[in-house]
């Protein structure tokens, strides 16, 4: 099979047509030519990422033609002793607490049913389940699902939000931290999550904020010769939000009371581990965004975290 790419021609959020390219992505599937060959195609093709004039939504200008990339793409075989590093990693602590404690703020003491929408290692639902939370997971990764339902006690469905049935809209509470945009058409993916809560309950969505992102990795490329900007090889992530498109997203499908604000950082751990600089930088960064009016628009908010809940 030869790798095709198939346009789009408008934006997901607001369905505009005034698109600009702001970035392009790269594909390099190398190490799946002997899993997935026809995945494999793709490496050595580049593919813009526009940017809508109207809703400030970036997203690729096509998307790859083969049946069930995201799927396929997502298959990794990650190794037993590496998920369960990421199920006692707590580099995303700070970012899982604070969801915990807003959705506590926001809903009574007897509505504690949560559903963790990209559960990966479960550490998440763990953490929930340990306050009191009656959670589950959606996971998507076969492996990871399997460990997750193992280590955090709860139940975890493995699947992706399409195809998954619910018996009922039953969740007080469904949560995507870091997924999101990871998701095509992310509209009908909020759609979904709208249709599995139950009324009054309340969503918890953390996203990168795109325009800070794209601020981000073009500093890097001036200050550190032959850097190659990278916000969306292999689309990996394929929907760019800022606030004000993340808001129009959440709205557009019905969600009231939304309310988008500057996210903590994540803080990686072994190899991956930030400097000490790095950490301040981004710890001062949450902080001074965190702190001012418009602290979402600047570039020193890098991620984004929104709550809405169902009428």
């Amino acid at each position: 099979m030869t790798a095709t790419l198939e346009p789009l021609g408008a934006c997901w959020i607001c369905g505009g047509k005034a698109l600009a390219r702001v970035h392009d992505a790269r594909f390099d599937f190398s190490e799946y030519r002997g899993q997935d060959p026809e995945l494999a195609e793709y490496t050595g093709l580049r593919l813009a990422i526009v940017r809508c004039s109207g809703c400030g939504f970036a997203q690729p200008e096509a998307l790859p033609g083969l049946p069930r990339y995201f799927d396929r793409m997502y298959d990794q075989r990650w190794s037993a002793d590496w998920i369960e590093r990421e199920h006692h990693a707590s580099y995303k602590d700070r970012i899982f607490d604070a969801v915990l404690e807003t959705l506590e703020e926001r809903l009574p003491r007897d509505r504690r049913r949560l559903l963790d929408v990209g559960a990966h290692a479960g550490r998440f639902v763990a953490r929930a389940r340990a306050r009191g939370w009656n959670a589950d997971g959606l996971e998507l990764n076969p492996a990871t699902a399997a460990f997750a339902a193992r280590a955090s006690g709860g139940v975890i469905h493995h699947g992706n939000l399409f195809t998954w049935q619910p018996s009922a809209p039953i969740y007080d509470a469904v949560t995507l931290t870091d997924v999101l945009e990871h998701i095509p058409d992310p509209r009908s993916a909020l759609r979904r999550v709208r249709n599995v809560l139950a009324p009054g309950g309340w969503t918890a969505i953390k996203v990168p904020n795109a325009p800070a992102q794209r601020f981000k990795e073009a500093t890097r490329a001036r200050l550190r010769p032959g850097y190659a900007p990278t916000i969306a090889d292999n689309l990996v992530h394929v929907n760019h939000f800022s606030a004000r498109s993340l808001s129009q997203a959440l709205a557009g499908e019905g969600f009231a009371g939304i309310r988008v604000v500057v996210a903590a950082p994540e803080m990686p751990e072994g190899r991956d581990t930030p400097s000490a600089a790095d950490r301040f930088v981004r710890t001062i960064s949450y902080g001074v965004a965190r702190a001012l009016p418009m602290g979402t628009r600047t570039p020193l908010a890098f991620n984004l975290q929104a709550y809405a809940h169902r009428d």
